[in-house]
């Protein structure tokens, strides 16, 4: 897609019926989802955690596809619908790129379509998303490249201070953040000895068009074949500075355009039932409205703010399910996990969602730990553990998955109401060598044991 067809979006974003947000989501579409439900008979099962059932995840597929005609993309800054035919979307569909590749030389990798059950590993994504101090910014992003499983890794980070200053968005302080966050995120991959390794997300500490802009520099290392990711309002909605980021880097063929959806579950979109047609339809606005290669997905549980409680397993599970069988769309389900780095409970949650990813066909991304919410706490350990997993994953049965899902579940789900914070980078890395702690080791070790008890073979 060229500029051109980013300009007939925004079009419609001035022409398109209008309407207020709150009739968008109570009027619109959370009356058409209780309907949708209702008519394709989708049921979330607490037993069921990975489904095995191809006709669920059709239905998921055919509902979701039936609520964005119905609802399209809400535009913030005009209050008014981008609507879309049913040809347009499944002409998008099938225009969408079925692979792409990261980085380059021995560190090249393509990101292609899988299917349910593949045989093929995931492509594993590692990033996280809290805010990381300064001083150790390319640390924490060395922490990720240097383990061998990682194929791509993610500047994604926001920098908590720059120069001590806090970016505040829309602020210069934000752009000169988003220039250093490329800078240290490049210099992370150096320091790994992986410095042609892909990025599937450049920047993390910019939100605003003119960050995303001024991110653009070649000359600091930025190429087509890293990524940079724009989000999706929760839910199905966009605003201009979003539709500016799309339309400035679809002409450009500097970087790859991901979408990265976080659909709230508890929120418009209701239980689980909704909020997986609602995931599956941010897919389908990712494609139409901003051209994205790829995506990535957290579905987030509002209540416990993670995407690895049971209803969020399934969420992703009977997503990447759909997409698989419908498409061939690139996408990655993302563990955001209730506890912090250097717990068991945390490595515990990766492994289930990277378990679930990997056997219902899509790509992995490990992790942002501790809810993303508090600053410091990402490591390159949660990004090896998901590695590990997802690699062993593959090719098991859904049964077998969800079976073992299932247990790894009972062992931390009790503490989702209330998961250790764990530790800080710093005090669980040696900020010199860049090697975990013995603590973070043993836990590593030790919970890959239990999972290998659990039957899961490495």
């Amino acid at each position: 897609m060229h500029a051109s067809k980013l300009l007939d979006v925004i079009k419609r974003a001035e022409d398109g019926p209008i309407c207020m947000e709150k009739d968008f989501d109570f009027s619109i579409m959370r009356l058409k989802l209780k309907e949708l439900i209702k008519d394709y008979d989708i049921r979330y099962d607490p037993e069921v955690l990975v489904p095995s059932d191809d006709s669920l995840a059709d239905a998921v597929f055919n509902a979701a596809l039936e609520l964005y005609l119905e609802t399209g993309t809400y535009c913030l800054s005009t209050h008014r619908q981008i609507k879309f035919e049913e040809d347009e979307i499944r002409l998008a569909l099938h225009e969408a790129p079925s692979q792409i590749t990261f980085g380059a030389g021995t560190d090249e990798r393509v990101m292609a379509n899988r299917r349910i059950e593949d045989r093929k590993p995931p492509l594993c994504l590692t990033s996280g998303g809290c805010e990381i101090s300064e001083d150790i910014y390319a640390k924490v992003v060395q922490s990720l490249a240097q383990e061998p499983l990682a194929d791509t890794v993610s500047g994604g980070y926001p920098l908590k201070t720059i120069f001590g200053m806090v970016p505040r968005a829309g602020t210069p302080i934000e752009i000169l953040a988003s220039t250093y966050n490329l800078i240290y995120a490049k210099e992370g991959t150096k320091r790994a000895g992986r410095p042609l390794i892909g990025f599937h997300n450049l920047i993390g500490s910019a939100l605003s068009e003119a960050s995303y802009i001024n991110m653009n520099q070649p000359e600091l290392g930025v190429r087509p074949v890293d990524g940079m990711l724009i989000a999706t309002l929760a839910e199905l909605k966009t605003d201009y500075s979003q539709l500016a980021k799309a339309l400035y880097y679809s002409d450009q063929d500097t970087v790859l355009i991901g979408g990265v959806y976080v659909p709230l579950m508890g929120g418009y979109a209701g239980g689980p039932e909704g909020t997986a047609i609602v995931t599956l339809a941010h897919h389908l606005q990712g494609v139409l409205t901003y051209n994205v290669a790829y995506s990535d997905f957290p579905p987030l549980h509002l209540k416990y703010s993670c995407s690895t409680a049971p209803e969020t397993i399934w969420i992703a599970s009977i997503v990447c399910q759909a997409l698989s069988r419908n498409t061939h769309l690139l996408t990655a389900s993302e563990a955001i996990t209730a506890a912090g780095p250097c717990t068991d409970m945390c490595f515990l949650e990766v492994a289930a969602m990277s378990i679930a990813g990997a056997v219902s066909g899509c790509h992995i991304n490990n992790a942002s730990a501790a809810k993303s919410q508090y600053p410091d706490r990402n490591t390159g350990m949660e990004a090896k553990m998901g590695c590990e997993v997802g690699h062993a994953a593959t090719g098991l049965k859904r049964t077998d998955a969800n079976d073992l899902v299932t247990k790894i579940m009972s062992k931390y789900e009790q503490n989702l109401k209330n998961p250790p914070l764990g530790l800080t980078f710093q005090e669980c890395y040696d900020l010199n060598t860049v090697k975990p702690s013995e603590e973070h080791v043993n836990i590593f070790t030790r919970v890959k044991k239990e999972l290998e008890d659990l039957g899961l073979k490495f």
